[in-house]
């Protein structure tokens, strides 16, 4: 008998869209929601997906009454959290294939990875996530993964025109000039520590130069942290040449437009290998974390951002690496793997 599978976003997880949703597109498979946010703004923003909202009354049982797999961010045992009564209930095992949202380098100093401990099956970008797996003695555990590479790059390529306008009317208008875009995306505050964002965003809107237009992109969960805060810190600085993009799940049309990218255990600097431009990493407070990107970016540890992308040019000089240029291929094709498993995991969801 044909199994039905879906993508699953439970509760207010909107970082959770970029990664859910070209997935969706290439498995032909919904992505459901409970949350009215997350529904909109996938409509708005994901072409050719497709969704259904389902209200919280009704959630649990709809999942898993009407699926036999779902695709979530977070492993079995958190699922079923909340969806074991509905399956003893309704007297049906659902199967969750994990899927990873971004290949940051946090989880390495605490017990993160371990919640995939005995999974049955997990989706990977490439090499790097099973290393990681490895390391931390988890890998030998899965039963069943599937190497599914950038399968992200791939869908903003095919609807790159559809990309294209969003960012020129909600991004590239809001500025006035055609100056260099530094884009922001630091990572939230989580155990490890890993963000940069409260030790270095009072500098970095205080002392950015008339020269460049500045986009930050605050982390859903550093706002939940810190609404207030972030708040007054946004009517604080209103200024031409600075925009904070919330409500805004794309990442690839973003990192294309952009001319520098300054981040710090966001994910989002492995995206950014794709188009081999000016990167600067930010040490957070805890400066035992490591990543593989600290050999092909700039690594900050001061207060000296700006006199840094000054003294160096490297928006200009980075590109002519040739060195630099294959480090960051060698470390893309690491991370993310050519020759997928996606036709493998779309029969196996399927049938």
């Amino acid at each position: 008998m044909k199994k039905k599978s879906a993508a699953l976003i439970y509760g207010d997880n909107p970082n959770y869209i970029d990664h859910l949703s070209p997935l969706c597109y290439f498995l032909n498979i919904f992505l459901i929601t409970n949350e009215e946010k997350i529904f909109k703004l996938t409509k708005k923003y994901y072409p050719k997906i497709k969704l259904k909202l389902v209200d919280n009354k009704n959630i649990n049982y709809y999942v898993v009454k009407n699926f036999d797999n779902i695709l979530t961010c977070t492993p079995k045992n958190m699922f079923d959290t909340e969806f074991r009564l509905h399956q003893d209930i309704l007297n049906k095992e659902i199967s969750i294939f994990w899927c990873p949202h971004g290949n940051s380098d946090k989880g390495k100093t605490i017990l993160f990875f371990e919640g995939l401990k005995n999974e049955k099956n997990v989706l990977l970008y490439g090499e790097k996530m099973v290393d990681i797996l490895k390391e931390k003695n988890i890998f030998h555990t899965i039963e069943n993964y599937y190497e599914v590479g950038n399968y992200r790059l791939s869908y903003y390529q095919k609807f790159k025109s559809y990309f294209k306008k969003i960012i020129k009317n909600e991004i590239e208008k809001k500025f006035l000039n055609t100056n260099p875009i530094i884009l922001y995306a630091p990572t939230w505050e989580d155990k490890e520590k890993s963000s940069s964002f409260f030790k270095y965003i009072d500098i970095l809107l205080a002392k950015l130069p008339a020269k460049y237009n500045l986009i930050v992109k605050i982390h859903h969960n550093l706002i939940v942290q810190n609404e207030t805060k972030i708040e007054i810190m946004k009517l604080k600085n209103r200024k031409k040449n600075i925009l904070f993009l919330e409500d805004f799940p794309l990442i690839y049309p973003l990192l294309d437009f952009i001319d520098i990218y300054i981040g710090d255990f966001s994910s989002i600097g492995y995206d950014f290998l794709t188009f081999n431009k000016a990167m600067y990493l930010l040490k957070p407070k805890n400066k035992n974390l490591f990543s593989d990107l600290f050999d092909i970016a700039t690594v900050i540890e001061d207060n000296n951002i700006f006199e840094d992308i000054e003294n160096n040019n490297l928006q200009k000089n980075l590109l002519l690496s040739e060195n630099l240029t294959q480090k960051r291929k060698k470390l893309y094709e690491y991370t993310f793997k050519k020759n997928t498993d996606l036709e493998k995991l779309k029969k196996m969801i399927h049938y």
